[in-house]
């Protein structure tokens, strides 16, 4: 839902204007209507919304909304705002719309900054306190909605997306040499970091304080999963149909609650546990629920046939679109675009075309992640139970020598880069080093062949819990969870107006979950071990069952079929030397070689593509 942008500026060069053009670069965010305000401060001062209606449609709903000395702009929902409306009218508030923006001003006037531990949602929320004289920035809990801010010479920017700042006069395009290492070794650049200098991302549950009289910032957290996991004493002593008579019902009420709009609904449909559970829950609330996948047949692992299997179970309305090369070329054209800083998950290919099927019938999506950061659902958690007896038997050289000799294989796809990966842990394993190998693409030290820029502290923060496998959920829920999986899905989504909400990602059920105990989410033979109980209470467990897909892509295959001539281009002596980003003969290297048919750098490939077709796009 939306887009927000605003301007806090001493300099002398904002303007309503400026302002304008900053607010209508996210009208894919939020087509169905445009607004601002602004005020003479100590400068200027300009908050801007691009609407897209989900709740209350009608034009009382558009912001940004005033209540007294607030104003405010937001992206996003507050799923629980009919409670809080109750509350609030219990203690004498009058309301006008049906908004739940509405709400939201009223919580703030309330309950001042208490008011955001009182929001089940999804947010990115702007809020000018013309009392005290401030600008308040608030991210959701988990990062699900984006919040960007720039900050350099007597001028501070917000807005949902990056493209906005380059229509004002005083931001400044100057590659953040950190952000640049973090791209390469993740595909993404992780929060706090954006990819130009002085230019940030909000923090997933924390909220900024900027003085609008003499520009001081101060930074606050209010939620964080490393805090509560830290705080949290799992309960052992419990079997797994105690648990699941305890989790199930979070489940299905943080699904409901999603289902709050005044617009048609439907899933993303992939075929594994979390959607398919999600669905299941969902058709008991939404008749007809219109579910959508998309079909890959190159792929290998096509997730098209299983979710029509499930989808014809429940009964869904369902859509299947056929992800075809030209399709996909089409959209790969386009992501520089769609992600404005270097992003280089393929899935965001698949996930732009089913949000593209799914925008024509319905305005809000469920897309069912953070299934597998909460119930244990990556493979890498299962080979954990496995690695260490292996590599700590094996002196440090020998892992040295497996990497070196993977270059001499012709060795492909997934099973190279795993191999690759456990190379590195030799002689040299803990929980840490396991987390940076499974997450990274390469180590640092490899990284400073290929760049110019210093890689030493490009490393994402490591959160420690009471034990290895919830560790390693806590990483990837502070990391790969906000600045892949829902960065992709937020673009993919609202860059063609289309609302997508993550029925999953609850704090109160992330909470209950902490005191879960690992043998009831994975093992080193099975994952997600709760949520499948729970799954096959709705869905025979014949039709789940199956190894994990998702939206998988033949990228590697397409790379070389169609963007050869581009990677050539692009990793050319001349270009790289203009560049001054990369080391010419190292890089150059590199393509060839996977070119030539070698799978080992496959990873790098498709991030040095995705790093340069941006860097075209935008510098």
């Amino acid at each position: 839902m939306c887009g927000i942008t605003g301007i806090v500026d001493r300099s002398g060069a904002s303007n309503d204007a400026i302002l304008q053009k900053m607010r209508d670069a996210l009208v894919h965010r939020g087509p169905d209507s445009g607004d601002q305000i602004s005020w003479k401060n100590n400068g200027y001062v300009g908050l801007a919304h691009r609407r897209l209606a989900i709740i209350d449609t009608t034009v009382s709903g558009n912001q940004p909304m005033h209540f007294k000395h607030l104003s405010v702009a937001f992206n996003g929902e507050v799923y629980n705002y009919r409670e809080l409306k109750n509350e609030l009218q219990t203690l004498g508030h009058v309301f006008e719309t049906n908004s739940d923006t509405e709400v939201l001003l009223h919580a703030f006037y309330e309950w001042n900054l208490e008011a955001v531990h009182r929001f089940k949602g999804m947010f990115s929320i702007a809020l000018i306190n013309r009392q005290s004289q401030e600008l308040l920035l608030f991210r959701d809990r988990f990062g699900v909605k984006p919040l960007y801010y720039y900050t350099h010479d007597n001028t501070f920017l917000f807005a949902s997306e990056l493209k906005a700042f380059h229509l004002h006069p005083n931001f400044i395009k100057r590659l953040n040499p950190t952000a640049i290492s973090q791209f390469f070794l993740y595909g993404n650049v992780p929060a706090p970091n954006a990819i130009f200098e002085n230019t940030f991302k909000l923090l997933p549950g924390s909220f900024l304080q900027l003085n609008l009289s003499d520009g001081t910032i101060s930074h606050h957290s209010y939620w964080n999963p490393a805090t509560i996991s830290n705080a949290t004493n799992p309960v052992l002593k419990v079997d797994l149909e105690e648990t699941k008579q305890k989790i199930k019902p979070l489940i299905e009420d943080s699904v409901y609650q999603r289902t709050v709009a005044d617009v048609p609904i439907g899933l993303f449909l992939s075929g594994g546990y979390d959607s398919a559970t999600t669905a299941a829950i969902l058709t008991q609330k939404v008749p007809q629920l219109k579910t959508f996948t998309v079909s890959v047949p190159d792929a290998g692992l096509n997730e098209g046939p299983k979710a029509r299997e499930i989808a014809e179970f429940l009964g869904t309305h369902h859509t299947e679109i056929t992800c075809s090369i030209d399709e996909a070329l089409q959209v790969i054209q386009e992501l520089p675009s769609i992600y404005d800083e270097p992003f280089a998950d393929s899935s965001a290919i698949p996930t732009c075309l089913v949000a593209r099927e799914a925008v024509k019938t319905v305005k809000v999506a469920l897309s069912a992640d953070g299934g597998d950061e909460f119930f244990g659902g990556y493979n890498r958690y299962r080979y954990y139970y496995k690695v260490p007896g292996f590599v700590n038997c094996l002196p440090r050289f020998m892992g040295e020598a497996v990497s070196q000799s993977l270059n001499l294989l012709k060795l492909e796809g997934l099973r190279a880069q795993r191999i690759a990966k456990f190379s590195r842990l030799v002689g040299n394993f803990s929980t840490e080093s396991y987390m940076m190998a499974m997450t990274q693409s390469m180590s640092e030290e490899r990284l400073l062949d290929l760049l110019y820029v210093n890689a030493s502290t490009t490393s994402s923060p490591f959160y420690k819990a009471h034990s290895p496998i919830t560790t390693l959920m806590l990483n990837d829920t502070m990391n790969y969870l906000p600045n892949d999986i829902l960065h992709k899905v937020d673009r993919a989504t609202m860059s063609v107006g289309l609302e997508a909400r993550e029925p999953l990602l609850d704090h109160e059920l992330y909470e209950a979950l902490l005191q879960v105990p690992d043998r009831l989410k994975c093992t080193k033979s099975q994952t997600k071990i709760l949520l499948k109980d729970i799954a096959h209470d709705y869905i025979p467990e014949s039709l789940l069952a199956g190894p994990k897909k998702g939206f998988a892509i033949p990228i590697n295959q397409w790379m070389r079929d169609f963007l050869k001539e581009e990677l050539q281009h692009f990793s050319s002596e001349n270009y790289l030397l203009n560049q001054q980003i990369f080391h010419p003969v190292e890089v150059h290297k590199e393509i060839q070689k996977f070119l030539n048919g070698s799978d080992t750098n496959a990873l790098f490939t498709w991030y040095f593509y995705s790093f340069q077709t941006w860097y075209e796009r935008w510098m």
